[in-house]
C-alpha cells in the first residue's frame, strides 16, 4: 500500500494503529474464512470469474473462437455456457497462448498479412509449442492491449461491437477498439463493487433539482407532491426515473473501471407480497430491476439486493427509509410493521429464486442484505420494541433454508461504534449455528465526513485515516474472525479536496489497498455510481 510521504510520517506516529495494519497484511489468507468448512472459503461469488475476454468499450461483447475458424466478436453469452467464449490464457502481464477452454489443443494463430496494409486475421489452429505465431502478451492490470508477442506493436483489434465482426491485428494505439478486459486471478483479493443507489429508492441530495431544492426530503413526499401513488403524474415521474437512471452504458463504464459487483438498494414496496398503495409509494419498479440484472449478466457482473427500507422505517429521520420519521423507527416499535418486514425478506428471497430460474438473470444475484443502517438504539429487544439482533437471529436461518451458503452471501448491517459488541455477537452466532451463519458477512459503512473531519483540513488527513483509523474501525471484525464487506464508502472528505491535483486518485488507491489487505474483507461497494446534479449548479458537491 502506497501513501504520500507526509501521510506515511503521520501514520508512523500512531504505532498501535500501524501494528494493526501490519497484522492485517499478514493474515489475509488465514483469516478470510472461519474454518475449512466455511463456504466463504470457496464460494464462487468471491473467487470465480468466467474465463471470457470482453471489449472494454462495450463489455457485453466477447471474443468467440472455434477450431479452424477466425476469431470473432460476439454478444457475451447470457447463459454463460457458450464454450467458444471461454479461454485458457496466461496470468495478467505474462505472455503465452490463447487456448480454447473446450479444446485446449487449439491455440489462437496469426494468419496473414493481407497485402499492403499489415492487417492480420486470427484463427484457432492446433497448438505448436514455441510457435511465434501463437504467443500473445496480456495486459498487466486485466485491462488493456492484447499484443502479438512476435511483433508487440500489433494488437488485437475489434473493428466494431457488431455481432460477428472479425478480430484482426493492427497497430496498437486505439483504446476504443483495442482495450480488452480479462478475468482477474482467482482468489486473494477483495472484489470491487459500487452501489446503484438513488435508483429504486430516492434520496433528496441525489436528485436535488426535483427534491432537495423543492423542500422535498424523501420519496414519499415527492409522490405526495405529484398526486399520490396512483396518480398518473407520480407514476410517470417514477417510471421515467427508473427507466433512465441505470443504463447499459453506465455498466460499461463501471466494468472498464474494474467493477465486478453492484449493491442495489430497494424498498419493501417493490415486492408485491407487501405492497400497499396506502403506504404512499408507486408500484412497478421490479421490471426495471429485472431488466438491469439481464444487463449485468451480459457483462459478467454480480449483484447484492439490499432491502434498504422497511415498513415504518428502520432508522430515525433518514431519507433512505422512503419516509422520514424523526420520532421513532417504527419498524421495531409497531408490530404490524415488524411482521410485514419479515414477509418482505421472504418475498425478496423468493424473487431471487425466480431470477435464478430465469436464464436471462440466473447467476447474477449473489447476496441479500436484510436491513440497511438500522438505528443502533434498537440493537436489543425491550418491553417496548423488537431489536436488530432478534430480527437477524430469526431471519438468517429462514433465508439460509432457501439460499444456500455456497452460492449466496447474507449481509448484516450494524451501526454501533465501535463495532466490537456486534462483531462479537455475529462471531457467537456463527459458532452456535455454523450451518445458518456460514457465508454471513458483516456490512460496515465507512466514510470520511459527517462531522468526522475538522478544519483546517489537508490532503494528508484522509490518507492517514485510511491507513490508521479505518483499519482500527475494521479490527473488531477480523480479530473475531468475522468476514466483512464495506457496503458503503466514498471519496468525500467534508472539506473538498477534489480540486487538488492527484488527491482523488491517491485517496481511491489507498482505500482499495486497504480493502485488499484487510483480513477477511471480502469486497467493497462505493457510494455511489452517479447522482443527478442540478444543471444550474454542476459544482454543487465539489
Amino acid at each position: 500500500m502506497s501513501h504520500p510521504s507526509a501521510a506515511a510520517r503521520l501514520c508512523a506516529r500512531a504505532a498501535s494503529f500501524v501494528s494493526l495494519f501490519t497484522a492485517a497484511r499478514a493474515y489475509w489468507d488465514s483469516s478470510l474464512c472461519s474454518g475449512p468448512a466455511d463456504p466463504l472459503c470457496a464460494a464462487p461469488w468471491v473467487y470465480e470469474e468466467a474465463p471470457t475476454i470482453a471489449l472494454a468499450q462495450r463489455s457485453d461483447r466477447c471474443l468467440a473462437g472455434t477450431a479452424g475458424q477466425i476469431l470473432l466478436m460476439r454478444e457475451c453469452a447470457a447463459d454463460g455456457t457458450t464454450v467458444g467464449q471461454h479461454f485458457l490464457f496466461p496470468p495478467a502481464g505474462a505472455a503465452g497462448e490463447l487456448r480454447l477452454k473446450s479444446q485446449p489443443d487449439q491455440c489462437l494463430h496469426v494468419s496473414g498479412p493481407f497485402t499492403g496494409n499489415r492487417r492480420y486475421l486470427l484463427e484457432h489452429q492446433p497448438c505448436f509449442e514455441g510457435s511465434p505465431s501463437q504467443r500473445f502478451e496480456f495486459p498487466t492490470h486485466h485491462q488493456g492491449f492484447i499484443r502479438w508477442a512476435y511483433h508487440n506493436e500489433l494488437c488485437l483489434t475489434a473493428p466494431g461491437p457488431q455481432d460477428g465482426s472479425a478480430i484482426s491485428l493492427r497497430q496498437c494505439g486505439d483504446a476504443a477498439s483495442q482495450h480488452f478486459i480479462t478475468p482477474r486471478a482467482l482468489g486473494g483479493s477483495a472484489f470491487v463493487g459500487v452501489n446503484l443507489g438513488g435508483w429504486l429508492i430516492l434520496e433528496e441530495w441525489m436528485w436535488p433539482a426535483e427534491m432537495e431544492y423543492q423542500d422535498i426530503h424523501d420519496e414519499w413526499s415527492l409522490i405526495a407532491a405529484n398526486g399520490g401513488p396512483e396518480d398518473a403524474r407520480a407514476v410517470r415521474l417514477m417510471e421515467g426515473h427508473w427507466d433512465t437512471f441505470v443504463q447499459p452504458e453506465h455498466l460499461d463504464t463501471l466494468r472498464r473501471f474494474g467493477v465486478t459487483h453492484v449493491r442495489i438498494p430497494l424498498g419493501y414496496w417493490l415486492l408485491d407480497a407487501v405492497y400497499r398503495p396506502s403506504d404512499g409509494f408507486v408500484a412497478g419498479g421490479e421490471r426495471f430491476l429485472r431488466r438491469a440484472l439481464g444487463w449485468l449478466k451480459k457483462r459478467r457482473m454480480r449483484a447484492v439486493l439490499d432491502l434498504h427500507a422497511m415498513p415504518g422505517g428502520q432508522a430515525l429521520d433518514e431519507g433512505f427509509t422512503g419516509h422520514r420519521n424523526p420520532v421513532a423507527a417504527e419498524f421495531f416499535t409497531v408490530e404490524e410493521n415488524w411482521q410485514r418486514g419479515k414477509v418482505a425478506v421472504e418475498a425478496l428471497v423468493d424473487l431471487i429464486l425466480a431470477y435464478e430460474a430465469d436464464v436471462a438473470t440466473s447467476g447474477v444475484v449473489m447476496g441479500i442484505e436484510l436491513l440497511n443502517e438500522p438505528n443502533n438504539g434498537y440493537l436489543n429487544s425491550t418491553n417496548y420494541s423488537h431489536g436488530i439482533k432478534e430480527f437477524y437471529g430469526e431471519m438468517v436461518p429462514r433465508v439460509r433454508q432457501k439460499l444456500p451458503a455456497d452460492r449466496y452471501m447474507i449481509l448484516l448491517s450494524f451501526m454501533d461504534s465501535p463495532h466490537t459488541p456486534t462483531a462479537e455477537w455475529l462471531a457467537g452466532a456463527r459458532a452456535r449455528d455454523p450451518t445458518s451463519f456460514a457465508g454471513v458477512v458483516y456490512d460496515a459503512h465507512l466514510y470520511h465526513l459527517f462531522g468526522d473531519n475538522t478544519a483546517p483540513w489537508s490532503t494528508h488527513e484522509d490518507s492517514c485515516k485510511t491507513c490508521c483509523r479505518d483499519l482500527h474501525i475494521l479490527e473488531p471484525m477480523w480479530s473475531a474472525n468475522v468476514p466483512v464487506v464495506v457496503g458503503e464508502y466514498g471519496l468525500s472528505t467534508g472539506f473538498g479536496g477534489w480540486d487538488q491535483q492527484g488527491f482523488v486518485a491517491s485517496f481511491a488507491e489507498n482505500q482499495f489497498s486497504l480493502w485488499d489487505t484487510t483480513p477477511g474483507l471480502v469486497g467493497s461497494f462505493a457510494w455511489n455510481f452517479r447522482i443527478l446534479l442540478d444543471p444550474q449548479n454542476p459544482n454543487m458537491y465539489k
